[in-house]
């Protein structure tokens, strides 16, 4: 998409109010089942595999709390989290193509929350950041009702992309840092949302970046383009302890190999790897204007081709692509080079991998 069609695509989308705290939807109540997309007890999406060959158990020794990223591109700053909306089947769609990674070693616990629109991380006007700010008030919310209520002193690990990577950068300043139950954490996914390295040791003062395949107490980040793309929206908002600030997109982010599971700039392919795609007779995945929910069936499969190997850029810390399986992607209605829909998809295999990989370390 040009540049000039992506500002006109972003108009189509601006809430036509500004944000106001009278006219924002009900908080979800977490003791209620019905506001949690995913758990053990709720047979959803979380539970696809590509094939018979994989297992998806629902009584493991680990949970993860799940952030899901954003599916709400209508012109109000926050979602009401009504279910028969097109923004919940994203959401469901997220779990199978993402959380779906964790189900052979993890307790899958994933809130729905009051997601901020799309148009938020655009805003200047400080709309997005109340908006922001109000879905991070449910993910908080959720999470202290999962440690309290639903884990059960088990060791967890957090997981999260795009919107959900932002408020799991907050979340865990504001509920790890310090903790009690630090004990019990095993690492953070943290995809598809920078983490400025300028930044970090502000965010996360007492948490390492993971630098192998088997740390644990750490935080796991990468995100995803073709090799050469160079990101052209400008800036992003970011959240620091001191406030929100506006971030160039260009300046160096905290990046782990999803493939070798370390930090340098080496070329990388992993042969036991497996990428997956989302399946769906009739939907059509680009469609961000349709409001109501289709409910077509859908399932996860792995992609015909499965080569290809990654870098990290030394310049940007972004996580460059190349091979054939990129290529074909490269064909694709409207792809511009940029790989953040596939941030996890395209590592599914290698990150169910790692998850045991670090299970089992905090485990010995």
């Amino acid at each position: 998409m040009s540049e000039s069609n992506f500002k006109k695509f972003l108009e189509l989308l601006r809430p036509i109010e500004e944000f106001n705290d009278d006219n924002i939807p009900a908080p979800p109540d977490y003791s209620d089942i019905n506001n949690w997309a995913a758990t053990p007890d709720i047979n959803g999406q979380q539970f696809c595999v590509p094939n018979d060959s994989f297992v998806a158990n629902k009584n493991n020794s680990v949970d993860v709390f799940y952030i899901h990223p954003t599916g709400f591109f209508e012109k109000k700053w926050n979602s009401d989290m009504d279910k028969t909306r097109s923004a919940y089947e994203r959401t469901e769609i997220m779990l199978a193509n993402q959380a779906s990674a964790f189900n052979e070693s993890c307790n899958i616990y994933a809130p729905e929350y009051r997601q901020a629109t799309y148009y938020s991380f655009f805003d200047r006007e400080g709309n997005g950041q109340q908006a922001l700010d109000l879905a991070y008030k449910d993910v908080e919310n959720a999470f202290d009702y999962f440690i309290e209520n639903l884990n059960k002193d088990k060791p967890f690990i957090i997981a999260s992309h795009s919107q959900g990577a932002l408020h799991a950068q907050k979340l865990i300043n504001r509920r790890l840092n310090n903790s009690t139950i630090r004990n019990r954490f095993i690492c953070a996914y943290i995809v598809g949302y920078i983490i400025p390295e300028k930044y970090y040791q502000d965010l996360f003062p007492n948490i390492k970046r993971s630098n192998k395949f088997n740390d644990t107490d750490c935080i796991i980040s990468w995100s995803t383009v073709v090799e050469g793309f160079e990101r052209n929206r400008e800036k992003t908002l970011f959240w620091k302890p001191d406030g929100w600030s506006v971030e160039l997109m260009s300046q160096k982010i905290v990046s782990t190999n999803p493939f070798s599971w370390e930090n340098d700039s080496e070329w990388y392919e992993d042969h036991n790897n497996k990428s997956v795609i989302n399946k769906a007779q009739n939907y059509d995945f680009n469609d961000r204007f349709r409001p109501e929910h289709t409910g077509i069936e859908k399932s996860i499969g792995l992609t015909r081709l499965q080569e290809f190997a990654v870098a990290i850029n030394n310049e940007s810390g972004l996580i460059e692509a190349k091979g054939p399986l990129i290529e074909n992607i490269k064909k694709m209605k409207f792809f511009n080079g940029d790989l953040h829909s596939f941030d996890i998809m395209l590592f599914w295999g290698s990150l169910r991998q790692n998850i045991k990989d670090r299970i089992d370390a905090f485990n010995n």
